[in-house]
């Protein structure tokens, strides 16, 4: 029977504190390659943050170039436009205009009414004054009336009493003239009746 011998490992080498002239050459030429790496990091850096600065300048410069082209378009089309349209009626607020004009009506037709209203109230107070006037002094149109009432009613008694005098001239003629002539018609019968032999 055999055994195996097991032999302890052997302790682990430390790290040497000094390094090879190998590998400080190492050494130095990383550190020189990181120095170069990162010089050249910031030359680019500082390239990149250039030209990004430029180019953030270049497009604020042509964003405000290009509103203020669209601005000027803008307010071109909208003068195109506004000279086009000018004879539209539908340019105009047309609810604004006959708003206007309602209210307009309204108070002409509130003013109107007023005035009316004014007219009455003073043609009433006229009337009202005259009424009183009337009933304060002496009628006189009443007076007036009275008189013509009078004097129509002696003019018509005048032409009766005329109309009478008339017609009793007129049956006196005739009377007269029956008389006449009944006179004439005796006569002429008396003076046959003296005239016959046989009276």
């Amino acid at each position: 029977m055999s055994f195996n011998t097991w032999s302890s490992p052997s302790p682990p080498s430390l790290p040497r504190l000094i390094p090879t002239e190998e590998e400080q050459t190492r050494l130095f030429r990383r550190l020189h390659h990181n120095a170069q790496a990162r010089e050249r990091q910031a030359k680019l850096d500082a390239t990149n943050g250039a030209l990004r600065r430029r180019a953030l300048d270049d497009m604020a410069t042509e964003t405000r170039t290009a509103k203020e082209v669209a601005r000027n378009a803008h307010r071109e089309r909208l003068m195109r436009w506004g000279q086009k349209l000018s004879s539209n009626p539908l340019v105009t607020d047309l609810w604004a205009e006959d708003q206007a004009i309602f209210e307009q009506n309204v108070a002409s037709q509130k003013a109107e009414k007023l005035r009316t209203w004014r007219r009455t109230k003073q043609q009433e107070q006229e009337a009202r004054a005259i009424i009183e006037m009337a009933a304060a002094e002496v009628d006189e149109m009443e007076i007036l009336r009275a008189e013509k009432r009078r004097l129509v009613q002696n003019t018509k008694n005048l032409k009766a009493v005329r109309d009478l005098e008339k017609t009793n001239a007129r049956v006196a003629k005739v009377m007269e003239s029956k008389r006449q002539h009944e006179m004439e018609r005796q006569q002429k019968l008396l003076s046959k009746a003296f005239s016959s032999p046989t009276v």
